[in-house]
């Protein structure tokens, strides 16, 4: 009975590093499904109420703005309130508003207005919910277990964005949008339940520090706290070399990924490969396939190479990647192959990308997670969220031009030479090089409080 005991304890160790990280994953798991299934149904739904794209892009619109407009706000939220709260909250509200869009369906009184609101709701629920998710990590696993953290939360990002319309489909067809809307409220009230149990760390916040002459003056605000905070988020970022180059780096590399898979991909399989629907939904799953399988293998590597070169490798890698890809464009090439031969060229170096991806976005996040203080780790997560989301329409835009200018094959070639130059770049940066040297040498201290 007691190697039974420890076989199991054995077990959720290796599959979720400790019981506070693993309910923390269960339960952003359950909330990464639910965003999914919820989204889906939404699409189906707006499109059945209305039969206008105008009307779907709207409500996309609506359900972007709140996180490009408020994520470095956020961030101050985050680092001034009880994260656990904020969790727990999130779902919470998300659970109960699930669960009002099915009462509003099953009445028959749903309509576009109400949509908009729930839309606008959720999303602010998601903008607290992911920096505070971020923020908490290096706070339950140690040091050395960063690495499998962001590991299994990339794991299941990438099989969440499978499951999610997979589930969100089967649903729909089974139960209709009011039982769509019921479970995906009850998942979040689940999900909610489990992240209460999580022993959260004692959470570091910053003080306000008030100059003796001042100390019998009125004392500051909650909104002039709250610009404070936000002011000493930005002094912070700004004043550490390391950190600030390696965020305009990740935003660059943003810039160009999210148009080159939701744009020049598409584009290039459908009006140039002339894919089938079938062939092009294959290559698209492909990419989380490949994310998935780089988690199995981004633990062994940062026994084998530094994050810092890993960082590089795998960004000059995706660039190396996409140059390839382009040599299908050439008509020379993708004229004489057959549908299969295409498909296997496409999907092959796609799911590389995604394996290349983990390698990318796991040093990335551990860089950051490490390097930045606990009552400041909020706030920098919350400023790269907003500032990625502020650069997806108008890199979208930009790109939905050059690509019906510049020939897909060209164009592959600039934006895969331009990455893999980005990585080349970030190799050699002497202020990337010296922030990762002092993640090796900074302590990592877990005091956790029942």
């Amino acid at each position: 009975m007691a190697q039974m005991e420890e076989d199991r304890v054995t077990l959720w160790k290796r599959l979720f590093i400790n019981r506070d990280f693993g309910l923390l994953f269960l339960g952003r798991l359950v909330s990464q499904i639910g965003d999914g299934i919820h989204y889906f149904a939404l699409t189906w739904l707006v499109l059945d109420l209305t039969g206008s794209g105008a009307a779907l892009g709207s409500v996309l619109t609506v359900s972007t703005l709140p996180g490009i407009l408020l994520s470095p706000f956020a961030g101050v939220i985050v680092d001034t309130l009880d994260r656990k709260m904020i969790i727990v909250g999130a779902d919470i509200i998300r659970g109960l508003l699930a669960l009002a869009l099915a009462v509003v369906y099953r009445l028959g009184i749903l309509t576009m207005p109400i949509l908009y609101m729930a839309t606008a709701l959720l999303s602010l629920c998601g903008v607290v919910f992911g920096p505070a998710i971020s923020a908490s990590v290096p706070n339950l696993v140690e040091k050395e277990e960063l690495v499998q953290a962001n590991a299994r939360n990339s794991f299941s990002m990438s099989a969440t964005g499978i499951l999610g319309p997979i589930v969100g489909a089967v649903l729909l067809g089974v139960t209709g949008y009011f039982g769509v809307f019921a479970i995906n409220g009850i998942c979040f009230i689940l999900s909610a339940i489990s992240e209460m149990f999580i022993r959260f760390p004692k959470q570091e916040k910053d003080s306000l520090h008030v100059a003796p002459e001042q100390s019998e003056a009125k004392a500051p605000s909650p909104a002039g706290q709250f610009i404070t905070n936000f002011k000493q988020g930005f002094a912070y970022i700004w004043s550490n070399v390391g950190l600030r180059t390696m965020i305009m780096f990740a935003l660059a590399l943003n810039f160009m990924a999210n148009p080159i898979f939701s744009v020049v991909f598409p584009y290039f399989g459908k009006e140039i490969l002339q894919m089938e629907a079938s062939h092009y939904g294959l290559t698209q799953s492909s990419f989380p396939a490949g994310l998935m399988l780089g988690t199995f293998l981004i633990g062994a590597l940062t026994q084998r190479f530094s994050k810092h070169q890993l960082l590089s490798w795998g960004i000059i890698g995706q660039g190396v990647l996409i140059v390839l890809m382009s040599i299908i464009a050439f008509p020379a090439v993708h004229l004489h192959l057959s549908p299969t031969a295409i498909l296997a060229s496409i999907a092959v170096p796609t799911m590389f990308l995604g394996i290349l991806n983990i390698q990318v976005n796991v040093p990335l996040n551990v860089a950051l997670q490490e390097s930045v203080p606990d009552n400041y780790r909020g706030r920098v997560f919350g400023l790269i969220d907003s500032l990625v989301q502020m650069l997806v329409p108008v890199s979208m835009a930009l790109f939905g031009v050059l690509v019906d200018i510049i020939p897909t094959a060209y164009f592959l070639i600039i934006c895969g030479a331009a990455s893999a130059g980005l990585g080349m770049a970030m190799g050699r940066s002497p202020s990337i090089g010296a922030l990762y040297d002092e993640m090796e040498v900074k302590p990592h201290s877990m005091e956790v409080t029942f």
